[in-house]
């Protein structure tokens, strides 16, 4: 008997067992916390004792803002941290850009064939625009001889009209030359931080040597008129602990908390053209300047050191001289 049929095909697979994902935020989660952190605040009016202090003028004529110390009678902080950074910083600036070393420039001039007149042109203190200060400079040229009533100096157009920030000066009269010149400091007064690297008028004008020789006329380089571009805060009890020292491409190096640019000044850049009487850059006028350091310096500290009860604070300028003896008096 012959039979037909089917034949049956078996498969064998392996089963392999997978866990469903668990979305519980309990059994998952990483609980993340900032470092902590503490504020140390530092305010230059701290450096009188009360309000009695304050408003007596002899107390206040013994520090400025610029360069005072703290004195508590016992630790500021007590340690237990290995970073100090500055994070923010509310400067009012209220160095005037014409100043006891900025004040005065010397100036000659010559009148044909007549020997030649040394003399000099000085500023009164103060905040100015560099259009108040060619009109000053101007008014100072044209008293000096009646050859000179037609001097003119001029901010904000170039040789060659266009809008620049430089000054331009002429004679406007036939053989009639002047020059301008920076002083020697032992000419400046009896101000001993006046020195070498100090920022004089003939500077803050962008004169260079050119402008040393008798001509006509002449035209400096581009200049805001700024006293100093930027300050550096310092204070060595706090970067005492600092093994990587600071360094700097100024004559003088210091470690310092931190450096503010005058350029930071909030609402004083000016948005008009350098020719017109209202252009002010930062620095010709009083401001407040505002600064958020989101990556501040790391200032090395011991964890068991305290930061002392006294600590002294001081301001220097871009060339390395303190910024207090620029001030006006009654700051």
């Amino acid at each position: 008997m012959r039979m037909s049929g089917h034949t049956k095909s078996v498969s064998t697979y392996k089963m392999t067992s997978v866990l469903a994902p668990i979305y519980s935020a309990r059994d998952t989660a990483i609980t993340q916390r900032p470092t902590s952190t503490a504020l140390l605040c530092i305010d230059s009016e701290d450096r009188f004792k009360d309000n009695l202090a304050l408003r007596d003028p002899a107390v206040r004529a013994a520090s400025t803002p610029f360069n005072f110390a703290i004195t508590k009678n016992q630790s500021l902080m007590n340690g237990f941290f290995t970073r100090l950074g500055v994070t923010e910083v509310v400067f009012p600036w209220m160095i005037p850009n014409i100043n006891e070393a900025t004040k005065i420039v010397g100036f000659d001039y010559k009148i044909g064939v007549a020997p030649t007149v040394a003399s000099s042109c000085l500023l009164d203190l103060g905040f100015y625009t560099p259009s108040m200060i060619a009109s000053a400079i101007q008014q100072e040229v044209r008293s000096q001889d009646a050859a000179l009533a037609a001097f003119t100096m001029t901010y904000g157009v170039d040789d060659a009209g266009a809008q620049a920030p430089v000054f331009l000066y002429n004679t406007n009269a036939l053989g009639v030359t002047v020059r301008f010149y920076p002083l020697d400091s032992g000419d400046m007064g009896t101000i001993p931080q006046i020195n070498i690297r100090s920022r004089q008028l003939f500077d803050l004008l962008g004169f260079t040597n050119t402008q040393s020789t008798l001509a006509i006329n002449g035209q400096g380089y581009q200049t805001f008129c700024q006293a100093t571009r930027y300050v550096d805060i310092v204070c060595t009890q706090l970067t005492a602990n600092q093994a990587l020292k600071d360094t700097m491409s100024q004559v003088v190096a210091r470690d310092v908390l931190c450096r503010v640019y005058v350029g930071d000044a909030q609402g004083v850049q000016s948005t008009t053209l350098p020719s017109s009487s209202t252009f002010c850059p930062p620095g010709c006028m009083p401001t407040t300047i505002y600064r958020n350091f989101s990556q501040p310096k790391q200032i090395q500290w011991i964890p068991n050191q305290p930061v002392p009860g006294y600590l002294k604070f001081e301001v220097f300028d871009d060339a390395g001289n303190p910024l207090d003896w620029l001030a006006l008096d009654d700051e």
